[in-house]
């Protein structure tokens, strides 16, 4: 009788437009800018250099008409060691979840050899795709042509839409679009939700951000940033990370003269992580080598970048 009751008391889930999206394209289009503009909060690392991205990112869009299941991927590119690989499977799982496919471009690079990969992706999956031309808000009129003629030959049926996706009015056209095209369905998440990704997992990515910011293009691809410490009091979260090298030579590097770099790194990213989870954080960083963990298979799958 008890049980009975739980089930009448339980609310019935709110019924809308639902379904996942894939934000899929090569390296910097924009991808997780967008998630972040559209969900309004800071989640998905974001930097101007290529793999900031190194796995699947769900953020959750509800509003009173729909909950949007957006699916972040890592940028396209030519697999070359295991990482990669784990970073190839993670978009095939993404491709094979998604309802919806949104294939960014960026027109202030000509089309090459990533954008090739990416419509040879794309072109794989029988699902709806939409072509959103990123950046229009910095592009020239004639490498937005060029940028629209290369993918609508690719895909002349999809639906193209200009955005700038560091500006929210801009994208809304964008989201109206989505939400006609997804089907009529239970609400899965609470309407609070933003993401079903640990806090200390978002904490991780943005000192990845942070480094990938602050640090020299080769050495933070270098850089596996690991959570080995969270305990949470009533005004702060205190928080322990270590960041896996692949080089002793990135030491230095990382460290900075008397410390003042790594100083730099931690505070930033202290005052970004507290940003996210309401709270003051303290932030310790520790180095470790681990030699060549981008291609340590066993090392991936401990950090959740197998792709899986």
């Amino acid at each position: 009788m008890e049980d009975l009751q739980k089930i009448l008391s339980t609310p019935a889930p709110r019924i809308g437009k639902t379904g996942h999206v894939a934000l899929v394209g090569r390296p910097n289009t924009g991808k997780s800018t967008l998630l972040n503009t559209l969900l309004g909060t800071h989640l998905a690392a974001v930097s101007n250099k290529p793999q900031t991205t190194r796995k699947h990112l769900l953020g959750i869009l509800t509003d009173a008409e729909s909950q949007i299941l957006f699916l972040d991927t890592p940028g396209i590119h030519q697999a070359r060691i295991a990482i990669d690989d784990a970073m190839d499977r993670s978009i095939a799982r993404v491709l094979s979840d998604a309802d919806v496919v949104v294939c960014l471009a960026d027109p202030t690079r000509k089309p090459g050899s990533e954008d090739a990969l990416a419509v040879e992706r794309v072109k794989t999956v029988r699902k709806p795709i939409v072509i959103a031309v990123n950046k229009v808000d910095i592009a020239a009129p004639e490498q937005i042509e060029e940028c629209l003629a290369y993918y609508q030959e690719a895909f002349p049926k999809a639906p193209v839409l200009k955005i700038a996706a560091i500006d929210r009015e801009r994208a809304m056209p964008l989201l109206e679009h989505l939400r006609r095209l997804l089907p009529e369905g239970p609400f899965v998440y609470d309407e609070d939700d933003l993401t079903d990704v640990y806090e200390r997992d978002i904490a991780a990515e943005l000192i990845r951000e942070v480094m990938l910011e602050q640090l020299r293009q080769e050495v933070p691809h270098c850089v596996a940033v690991a959570i080995d410490r969270w305990e949470e009091h009533e005004d702060r979260i205190f928080i322990g990370a270590t960041l896996n090298l692949e080089r002793e030579g990135h030491r230095g590097i990382i460290l900075g003269k008397g410390g003042e770099r790594i100083r730099n790194i931690r505070v930033t990213a202290a005052k970004r992580i507290a940003e996210f989870v309401g709270r003051r954080v303290e932030l310790s960083m520790y180095v470790k080598i681990r030699p060549d963990w981008r291609n340590n298979k066993r090392f991936l799958s401990e950090m959740g970048l197998d792709g899986r």
